[in-house]
């Protein structure tokens, strides 16, 4: 015979894959499952650009952003969900670009006086020295997160900068996001093109550098036509979580009639449909900004002409035109650093 003891362990045993259960179709009903969840919770990032500053970050895409400038210094303001009565963000992240008088401990004085330094560290990136703190309100209420890094090397007689991303937020606010601020602050970039990684085309001894954050697609050739293909870091997110970037392909052909003839031969294969928004001269060839519109998009592409050895090429640089505005500062930088793979101008 079964013991009583056995028989209440079955039970027990019962009753808890009852509440297991229980608990999963919760999740199902809730969520689709506790990985849809954190799938519901994460806010897609997208990446800021200033090509004056040459600064670049990620920050959450549902996030607003604001621009400043006072005494010198330069801001731009990401805040985060509103929350409580008042609707005031949860957070706020500041990235910041101004002149950097003897230290970075000096300039970051200003933030940390009257507050509870928590912690800081050393930082390193791409050659660049800076420091972060970790800091509160004595109190505890409030807490707050510092990176600034010196901006070097400069050309001569122009003065030492710093930049850097401020962040604040009350105690369980900042608590809840820093995982978010965190990876926000891990983003921070100063875009030097002696940073980039460099493409060289020796078809048309050309070389080229494109930002590490752009993704090389594929390279095709044949015909004597090489096709180089990048995309942008996120630059939006639409409904549904579908990603905008802007795009680059570059192209190399032969040019037998020199620039104006290739120029007109590329403008042929386009066809009527690509406007002519600007067209100006650039090194030894053009630059073009078209715009085409179908019944589905509405683009902006700016395309970069010359001629080199014989062999036509071209920087197609194309976005949606709602985000133009956003891609449009990587494209000149980009295309600046086009070169003849012997130190010689291109041509």
């Amino acid at each position: 015979m079964t013991s009583s003891s056995q028989r209440k362990r079955r039970i027990t045993g019962s009753s808890e894959r009852a509440r297991r259960r229980l608990l999963w179709a919760l999740l199902l009903a809730l969520c689709v499952g506790p990985t849809a969840c954190r799938r519901a919770e994460r806010d897609p990032l997208v990446t800021y650009f200033n090509g004056e500053l040459r600064l670049s970050m990620q920050y959450p895409a549902s996030w607003r952003t604001e621009q400043a400038a006072q005494e010198g210094v330069w801001y731009r303001y990401f805040l985060g969900p509103t929350t409580g009565a008042q609707r005031k963000p949860a957070v706020s992240a500041t990235l910041l670009s101004g002149p950097l008088g003897s230290s970075i401990d000096e300039y970051a004085h200003n933030y940390l006086a009257g507050n509870t330094i928590t912690a800081t560290r050393d930082e390193k990136r791409l050659g660049l020295a800076g420091k972060s703190y970790a800091f509160a309100t004595p109190d505890a209420t409030t807490r707050y997160s510092l990176l600034l890094m010196r901006q070097e090397p400069l050309p001569e007689g122009v003065a030492p900068r710093v930049f850097g991303l401020y962040c604040q937020g009350e105690a369980a606010s900042f608590d809840k996001y820093a995982p978010v601020l965190d990876e926000m602050a891990g983003s921070l970039t100063l875009e030097r093109a002696e940073d980039w990684a460099e493409l060289k085309i020796p078809q048309a001894g050309l070389s080229l550098r494109v930002p590490k954050s752009w993704q090389h697609l594929r390279r095709t050739s044949g015909g004597g036509v090489l096709v180089e293909q990048f995309t942008s870091p996120t630059l939006a997110v639409d409904k549904g979580a579908e990603t905008v970037k802007a795009s680059l392909t570059v192209s190399v052909e032969p040019a037998a009639n020199g620039l104006d003839g290739y120029y007109k031969a590329v403008k042929q294969k386009l066809g009527p449909n690509f406007g002519v928004v600007t067209h100006a001269r650039w090194k030894d060839g053009y630059a073009d900004v078209l715009h085409v519109e179908t019944p589905m998009a509405s683009s902006y592409i700016k395309r970069f002409f010359g001629v080199s050895g014989g062999r036509g090429y071209s920087l197609t640089f194309e976005s949606r035109s709602d985000v133009y505005h956003r891609a449009a500062p990587w494209f000149d930088l980009i295309a600046d650093t086009l070169s003849a793979t012997d130190g010689a101008k291109a041509r």
